[in-house]
């Protein structure tokens, strides 16, 4: 499922062809529904102009006018695919189809997912609330202190804690197994129990590799690819994730998987204690 370097990369990519676009209208498949059931009519984007295209948490959000925002969940394999005028389409784009926004002049936003898994909503106001995220890992408000006002008597396995959208939103099981590995910390270790030093450790090593891993444009370990249909270079840098049995590139030492809240989980046993 792509995480936030991925949906950044997304949405920076979809930004500038995007705004100022005016949607004609709009077709989605109706079984199973694209639109979840907390979305407003989908037909209310006929007619707003994009104003932005941005990032909350794992979603692409498409700001638009009269206050109006559609929000899109890649979920495991979904695609956000422009195709310019007369351009033509990826292979099975349009058999994959789950929602167009066709724009005047003749631009097309399609919406692909082979599993058909990803969900759509339109909806007012802002992201956070309305889709129930929390924190940003890049929100300016977000220091160690913030940190442990909201993991205070926590009994959570940090790395669980780190996959609470509802706590921390954007992180997925790539960036967690890298954080924590670059932290030095056990992925089972309390999240209620770090030290504000290791607090610290924590909330550095995960921005810095969310910066690296959105400067190479994610990481393509499953079905990734950008609005182009590229994939990303991250996969390339990882430390742990997906190395079960590979030498630590610190000590040597063989990385260890555990499933951890049915999630597989990396570590190295002797860098993280």
């Amino acid at each position: 499922m792509p995480e936030l370097p991925e949906v950044e990369t997304i949405a920076r990519d979809l930004a500038p062809l995007l705004r100022g676009l005016r949607i004609a209208k709009v077709w989605h498949a109706a079984q199973p529904p694209v639109f979840d059931r907390h979305s407003l009519p989908p037909e209310m984007l006929a007619g707003r102009t994009v104003i932005a295209v941005e990032r909350a948490g794992k979603f692409v959000v498409i700001e638009l006018s009269a206050g109006l925002r559609l929000a899109v969940h890649l979920r495991m394999t979904g695609r956000l695919i422009f195709r310019p005028v007369h351009a033509p389409l990826p292979p099975d784009a349009e058999r994959y189809a789950r929602a167009t926004l066709s724009f005047r002049g003749g631009a097309e936003l399609l919406f692909a997912d082979v599993r058909k898994f990803g969900r759509l909503r339109v909806f007012r106001g802002g992201a956070q609330d309305a889709l129930a995220l929390g924190v940003d890992p890049f929100d300016r408000r977000l220091d160690a202190t913030a940190l442990a006002a909201l993991t205070r008597k926590r009994t959570t396995p940090v790395k669980m804690w780190l996959l609470d959208q509802r706590r921390l939103a954007g992180v997925g099981n790539i960036y967690a197994c890298e954080a924590l590995y670059y932290a030095r910390l056990r992925p089972k270790r309390r999240v209620g129990r770090l030290t504000a030093l290791e607090r610290h450790r924590l909330l550095l090593a995960l921005r810095k590799v969310l910066r690296k891993a959105i400067y190479h444009r994610g990481s393509s370990v499953d079905d990734y690819v950008d609005a182009a249909g590229e994939s990303g270079r991250f996969q390339n840098h990882l430390a742990v994730y997906g190395r079960a049995g590979m030498p630590c590139r610190r000590c040597g030492t063989p990385i260890n998987r555990m499933v951890l809240g049915q999630r597989g989980t990396f570590y190295c046993p002797a860098c993280q204690r």
